[in-house]
C-alpha cells in the first residue's frame, strides 16, 4: 500500500516504520505524502491507540531527502520547500504532537534535521545505544524549524541553544543525560522495550489517555484555571463513557479493568 513506510496494528498499537533504509530513511515528497496519510488514518482508527515509530536499517531518519531536493533543482524540476498536504496537523514535523493518540519514537539509528523533529514531536523517546541526533539545520544555512518549539520545553533553554545553535551531533547517552530521551537500552532490545510501553500505555482508559495528551499539550498555553476549566469540561465528558463506568465496576469488583476505548 505505501512505497515508503509500512505500517501494522498490533494489540491496538499501530506500528509505523521509516523504510528507505538505502537513504537513511530520508524524507522525500512520496514519505511526506505518505506519512500524512498514515497519520490522518491513525488518528481516525478506533482500533489504535497508540503509535510506535521507528526506522528500517541504520538510521531512524536522516532528515529531508536533500539530495533528491537538490536533482531536482538541477533537472528545472524543483518547487518551493514541501508544505503540509491539506491538515497541518498531520505534517510531518508537528503531527505526532498534534494527533491525540500518544506516540512512542523508537530511534535506532542515525537521526538528523526534520528526523528530530519527528522525535522531539513524539511523546515518548526510547533510543538504541546506537541512536545518534544532529539537528544540524544551520549547517545548511536554515533554522530547526520545530526543534526550536519542542527542546526550549523538553530540556530548557541552554541545552537547546546548544543543540540548535551549534548544530552539532549528539549520542544516545548524551541524550538521556540531558532528559531528552526517556530511556536508552541495548539495540537489539529497542523494539521490545517500546512494544512493552506501549502495551503499558493500552492498559489505560484509551480516551482518558488522550485527552490527558491534550491537557498537557495545551498546559504551557493556559493559565490554571483556564486549565482546570478545560479539565472540568473533560471529565465531564469522559464520566458518560463506558470505560469510566467499567473502571468504577472493576474497583468495586477488586479486579483489573477492561477498556474498550468508548
Amino acid at each position: 500500500m505505501y512505497q515508503t513506510i509500512q505500517w501494522e496494528i498490533r494489540d491496538h498499537t499501530g506500528i509505523l516504520t521509516l523504510n528507505r533504509p538505502e537513504r537513511l530513511n530520508a524524507i522525500d515528497n512520496v514519505m511526506r505524502a505518505e506519512l500524512e496519510q498514515v497519520l490522518r488514518r491513525a488518528e481516525a482508527d478506533p482500533d489504535v491507540w497508540t503509535i510506535v515509530v521507528t526506522g528500517n536499517g541504520r538510521g531512524f531518519c536522516s532528515g529531508a531527502d536533500l539530495k533528491a531536493r537538490a536533482e531536482a533543482e538541477r533537472s528545472g524540476s524543483g518547487g518551493p520547500p514541501p508544505q503540509p498536504l491539506t491538515d497541518t496537523r498531520f505534517y510531518y514535523s508537528i503531527g505526532f504532537s498534534e494527533m491525540s493518540k500518544p506516540v512512542i519514537a523508537a530511534v535506532n539509528g542515525v537521526t538528523r534535521g526534520a528526523g528530530c523533529n519527528m522525535a522531539f514531536a513524539a511523546d515518548f523517546r526510547i533510543a538504541s545505544e546506537q541512536a545518534n541526533f544532529g539537528v544540524n539545520f544551520v549547517e545548511r544555512g536554515l533554522m530547526g524549524e520545530t526543534a526550536t518549539w519542542y527542546l526550549p520545553r523538553l530540556v530548557g533553554h541552554a541545552i537547546a541553544a546548544e543543540i540548535c545553535l551549534l548544530g552539532e551531533p549528539f549520542d544516545a547517552a548524551r541524550a538521556n543525560a540531558w532528559g531528552l530521551v526517556h530511556k536508552v537500552v541495548p539495540h537489539e532490545k529497542l523494539m521490545e522495550e517500546a512494544l512493552a510501553l506501549a502495551a503499558r500505555l493500552n492498559s489505560k482508559a484509551p480516551l482518558a489517555v488522550r485527552l490527558t495528551k491534550l491537557a498537557l499539550r495545551r498546559a504551557f498555553d493556559q493559565d490554571v484555571q483556564q486549565h482546570l476549566d478545560m479539565q472540568n469540561s473533560m471529565n465531564a465528558k469522559l464520566r458518560t463513557t463506558e470505560d469510566t463506568k467499567e473502571a468504577l465496576r472493576a474497583f468495586i469488583e477488586k479486579r483489573p479493568p477492561v477498556f474498550r476505548g468508548v
